[in-house]
């Protein structure tokens, strides 16, 4: 994925691999790299162990119950 800035050059560019399925459904990446082409750094994020089915409802996600939960 292609990330541009303002003037329309490219930014940084997000790449996902090791990808493995979760419950015979949910395709998820295992690593993403993102690589700032305008200053060279790079930031590698590593994901293990994706979790479904926590029993989350819409209201968890509100904003009134995110406030909460930041404090």
């Amino acid at each position: 994925m292609d990330f541009y800035d303002r003037k329309n050059a490219l930014l940084k560019t997000l790449e996902y691999s090791e990808y493995k399925v979760y419950k015979e459904k949910f395709w998820r990446a295992g690593q993403m790299d993102m690589v700032n082409h305008q200053t060279g750094k790079k930031t590698r994020l590593l994901f293990e162990d994706y979790a479904f089915d926590l029993g989350f409802t819409d209201n968890d996600f509100s904003q009134n119950s995110l406030r909460r939960a930041s404090r």
